[in-house]
């Protein structure tokens, strides 16, 4: 949860042919500042002086003016088809000049995995003003001076009750970077919030169960916990026909009121079949930047069982094909 008046971490970025890292601008897409093409691509990233510093790994290597520095990191990085930046400057519109100074945040979540291969998400509570009532993996913005790993670890905490010991956080590393922006599509309005999310991938010692009993969820910004097994994971990338899971299997889930009193409850899998239709703000889905870090974790955890990998037409396709509805801005009033 930010605290009053914290001072947000940004993304820099080093556009092609440049020797210099610029602020990225609000509004514009990340993607495409980069010079990428097919909504992915593989980027450096490292985290330095407040700033998430973002280049291509074909850029010639360049130094900049730091106190402090962590390891540089080659990794994907994503957005949706219906990106509403990419799509916003096709249509030669912007957003207004006075929020083009906010530059672009960055976020983290991280992808936790209990000893027995479980992974948690939770689900946003239904007042959040960003992304409510969405399946994610906790997390959340970065206060001034710290990693990321200490972040993710913090809104763990604060949103679960969990906390991670040293041990385990030696585990923690990058499974991808996400560019998110709300509204998720352009006919839901102009962009209001941008961020490159870090999803962080870390292995608990402790199983599933013994973390369940640890819960002391947050009511301020989440209101319910479900474990996923690898099956489940992949019927929330993929569908109920390769996963192998009728829809109306039931699944365990922790909710909470808002009072902070929390009970046990069932949901039927179903819900992690709503994922593929971002166009109502309320709906109770899986994020699209949730399903492609499940999506990564399937790749690089159950390579052989995989038959599809975490690009973008295989995740979102059928949106590239889809018609103009997702990508179309409404006019201004």
């Amino acid at each position: 949860m930010a605290g009053p008046g914290y001072r947000q971490v940004l993304v820099q970025l080093r556009r092609p042919g440049s020797k210099l890292y610029q602020r990225a601008v609000f509004g514009e897409c990340v993607l495409g500042a980069l010079g990428m093409t097919g909504g992915e691509g593989r980027v450096q990233c490292h985290q330095q002086d407040n700033s998430l510093w973002l280049q291509c790994p074909d850029q010639p290597t360049t130094t900049t003016t730091t106190t402090t520095t962590t390891t540089t990191t080659t990794t994907k990085l994503m957005h949706p088809p219906f990106c509403p930046c990419y799509h916003l400057t096709d249509t030669g519109r912007g957003v207004d000049d006075d929020m083009k100074g906010r530059g672009v945040a960055v976020g983290v979540a991280v992808l936790l995995e209990a000893a027995d291969g479980l992974l948690l998400l939770t689900r946003r509570a239904s007042h959040m003003r960003t992304f409510p009532n969405t399946w994610v993996p906790p997390g959340g913005h970065i206060e001034e001076g710290e990693s990321l790993e200490t972040a993710a670890f913090r809104e763990l905490e604060e949103e679960t009750g969990l906390s991670v010991t040293e041990e385990e956080r030696r585990t923690c590393r990058i499974l991808g970077l996400w560019e998110s922006v709300f509204p998720p599509i352009l006919s839901l309005g102009d962009p209001r919030r941008q961020h490159v999310v870090v999803y962080l991938h870390v292995t608990l010692t402790r199983s599933s169960q013994q973390l369940q009993q640890l819960f002391k969820l947050c009511p301020d910004e989440v209101d319910a916990a479900v474990w996923l097994t690898p099956d489940l994971v992949r019927m929330s990338v993929w569908s109920e026909e390769k996963a192998g899971v009728d829809k109306e299997t039931l699944i365990p889930v922790t909710l909470v009121n808002k009072h902070g009193d929390q009970a046990s409850g069932t949901l039927e899998a179903s819900f992690l079949l709503s994922n593929k239709n971002p166009d109502t703000i309320n709906m109770e889905r899986v994020s699209t930047g949730s399903r492609f870090a499940l999506s990564l974790w399937l790749e690089q955890h159950h390579k052989s069982e995989e038959q599809q990998r975490s690009t973008q037409k295989d995740l979102y396709g059928r949106f590239m094909m889809a018609s103009d509805d997702l990508t179309t801005p409404k006019p201004r009033m």
